[in-house]
């Protein structure tokens, strides 16, 4: 087999493979002796038929058997000897092939152009404070204590913010609908219902004609006007947790001041892992900017089409056709692009790899988040088409911009 590359542009080739009919012939041959050891004819014993009988009935079958495994095979071989990197799956230009004759394919195919010039040691990103003062720690332990807020019964009079426990009937039909909570002053309510509580007692019978909210509690009145009578069986009050050694123990370490240690780590955690995300996109971003070379039509279509198949499950775009979308993100498609081809430059150089092993780690920690169990959520990627692959590649991804950023310096000035 021997091929050739032509250059239609920087990110096009044409690729011509050219097969002897030797070569070719050589293999249909073998597949037709295969054909023949498996073979069943009458009046043969098995394996024993005449090869011009195989022949005859299964030689079409077979050259096309043939040239579907061979004609790939072949293209696979020439991408790897001639060091291209496929963007898409090649166009088939023109196939030539008689049988017992020789094979000639001309296809053209999108590779990843090369960015000139490229450098990614020593790029600047700007430094951002982690810092955590004891402002933003006491606020986080308060929203701790708020988040282990209860409801507790109380003998007084109703006020602003109760939550009240009560028996509701409709006057006009009759009905009664038991056990029914809300909160007093709440958007839930009228003004004039929840005016008309207040001051009550537990056991009262307040009457009010009012016009209930659309999403008062009790479903079957909300949204209509209505007499009521209410009966009061409980009030209860919202009783916020003391900052203190208690709430600590609460919430599973020894006294407040260990609370706040805790509290200042978690918040220093986030704070970095927020800046190196930050920084890592504004490499990428750097790096986009910087560089410029030509853009594989098909694959940038193919990107574009990716952003507005996902654009369309968002609601805030569900009313806009998709030309109107196409228009409105094709300059994220050409971003989103050029960051792969750059980065994907930057991986090969580094001989970046995802092992199935950190494949299995990734889906287990995925599994772990989701509530699931390893094996079925790798049934349910398996299930996507593509999947698996679109996360080794996210993963991948992941590595490069590590390798990058390692590499980088840090410039003071900025947030």
């Amino acid at each position: 087999m021997n091929s050739l590359v032509e250059d239609i542009s920087a990110a096009r080739k044409r690729i011509t493979i050219e097969a002897t009919a030797a070569e070719v012939e050589g293999e249909i041959q073998k597949s037709l002796n295969q054909v023949r050891s498996r073979s069943r004819l009458p009046g043969f014993r098995p394996g024993k038929a005449p090869m011009s009988l195989i022949e005859k009935r299964y030689r079409k079958d077979v050259e096309t058997e043939v040239l579907d495994r061979l004609i790939p095979d072949y293209y696979a071989d020439t991408i790897k000897t001639k060091g291209l990197n496929p963007l898409t799956a090649p166009i088939l230009e023109s196939k030539d092939y008689q049988s017992k004759g020789d094979l000639k394919i001309v296809c053209y195919v999108e590779v990843r152009p090369e960015v000139e010039g490229l450098v990614y040691e020593d790029l600047p990103i700007t430094s951002i404070s982690t810092e955590v003062n004891d402002e933003e720690v006491e606020r986080q332990i308060k929203a701790l204590a708020a988040n282990k807020t209860t409801y507790i019964p109380v003998d007084r009079a109703i006020q602003v913010d109760d939550l009240i426990i009560a028996d509701i009937k409709d006057v006009q039909d009759g009905k009664v609908y038991t056990d029914q909570y809300f909160k007093v002053g709440s958007e839930s309510l009228s003004e004039d219902f929840s005016n008309a509580l207040i001051g009550k007692n537990k056991s009262d019978v307040v009457e009010a004609n009012t016009a209930l909210p659309d999403y008062f509690p009790t479903r079957e009145i909300a949204g209509k006007t209505v007499q009521l009578k209410v009966t009061i069986k409980d009030i209860k009050e919202l009783s916020v947790p003391v900052v203190d050694d208690e709430l600590a123990k609460d919430v599973g370490v020894e006294n407040l001041e260990e609370l706040r240690t805790k509290v200042k780590e978690t918040l220093e955690k986030f704070n970095k892992d927020r800046a190196v995300k930050t920084q890592k996109a504004e490499i990428v971003k750097a790096m986009v900017d910087k560089y410029d070379f030509e853009l594989p039509e098909i694959a940038l279509q193919a990107e574009l089409d990716s952003i507005v198949q996902q654009a369309k499950t968002q609601n805030s775009y569900k009313e806009l056709s998709d030309d109107e979308l196409r228009q409105r993100f094709k300059d994220d498609a050409v971003r989103s692009l050029k960051a792969k081809v750059i980065l994907d430059t930057i991986g090969e150089k580094e001989e970046v790899t995802v092992s199935d092993e950190e494949l299995q780690m990734r889906l287990k920690d995925i599994a772990y988040a989701s509530s699931m169990t390893p094996e079925v959520l790798k049934q349910l990627y398996e299930s996507m088409q593509d999947s698996l692959e679109v996360l080794r590649y996210t993963m991948y991804r992941e590595k490069i911009v590590d390798i990058i950023f390692s590499k980088a310096k840090i410039v003071e000035g900025g947030q």
